[in-house]
């Protein structure tokens, strides 16, 4: 599905509210634009990779070690990674 939007006199684009959603935009999150030979390209930055695993981290249990909380958090981005790229491959 595409969208078309109309740039602003100060060259700002509005991203349609069903594509801020279904990726997950917020107000105040950045976006890394890439030029490309069709036009460009976007991709979300994120502030902290740390935060993002903050609520799964809450609930490891307290006798762990650094190293066992580190492979666990090794484990989690690992996951995000498989899923971004399996996304990726299913928007193409």
């Amino acid at each position: 599905m595409s969208y078309t939007t109309t740039t602003t006199s100060k060259g700002q684009l509005t991203i349609p509210k069903e594509v801020r959603d279904k990726i997950g935009l917020k107000k105040g999150m950045r976006v890394e634009i890439y030029p490309t030979e069709d036009g460009f390209e976007g991709k979300l930055q994120r502030k902290s990779r740390i935060l993002d695993f903050a609520g799964d981290l809450k609930n490891l249990d307290h006798g762990e070690t650094l190293k066992e909380i580190r492979l666990k958090t090794q484990e989690l981005a690992s996951r995000e990674i498989a899923q971004k790229r399996k996304n990726a491959i299913n928007r193409n």
